[in-house]
């Protein structure tokens, strides 16, 4: 009987670990991964190739039966997550077959594509003509804003020498050697 409780409890347990990310976005492509540059360049080459491209989305519109996603390029980390910065790879559309609600899947929020590369569209960016490589996605995934604020750095913090005012837990602030001196008419924190 012991033994059933603790199967069935890390069999919960496991379960509760399971990521709800596809397995197609968390790997990486092995055999020769396409870059979006490449892709926009030369379309004949890589017709019908599998990609798995993300970024920052810049625009989304509905059609009749699919949505398309215009997305700027970002590098992506181990598991499939864009990386935020000011570097771009470049320009892709996505095509999703159904409807995705635009206030949800909304610019800057952070996609990752998984599918095969179909065909070259034409577009404008503002006055400047640009050929996007256009996706059909066999698989996608909207990361939460959540994933973008983790990377904040927070600023300097104004009494020296600690940067960080939680940087000791909890217990910060209480007991364990912990005296408040003022000095100077400033609040130092002093340890004995």
């Amino acid at each position: 009987m012991r033994y059933l409780f603790l199967t069935v409890l890390l069999l919960t347990f496991l379960s509760g670990c399971a990521s709800n990310i596809p397995l197609e976005i968390r790997q990486d492509i092995t055999d020769s991964p396409v870059s979006i540059n490449a892709a926009s360049k030369d379309i004949d080459q890589y017709q019908g190739k599998q990609v798995r491209w993300g970024g920052t989305i810049a625009s989304v519109e509905n059609r009749k039966d699919d949505t398309w996603i215009e997305v700027v390029g970002k590098e992506l980390n181990s598991w499939g997550e864009p990386v935020f910065s000011d570097e771009s790879g470049g320009r892709f559309l996505v095509r999703v077959d159904g409807f995705l609600d635009p206030a949800i899947y909304k610019a800057d929020r952070g996609i990752t594509v998984y599918g095969t590369v179909e065909s070259r569209v034409v577009g404008q960016i503002d006055d400047y003509s640009y050929n996007y490589p256009l996706i059909k996605a066999q698989s996608h995934y909207l990361w939460s804003d959540y994933a973008r604020r983790r990377y904040y750095v927070y600023p300097y913090y104004p009494y020296y020498p600690y940067y960080y005012p939680y940087q000791y837990g909890f217990h910060f602030g209480y007991g364990h050697g912990y005296y408040p001196r003022y000095r100077f008419g400033l609040h130092h924190h002093y340890y004995w």
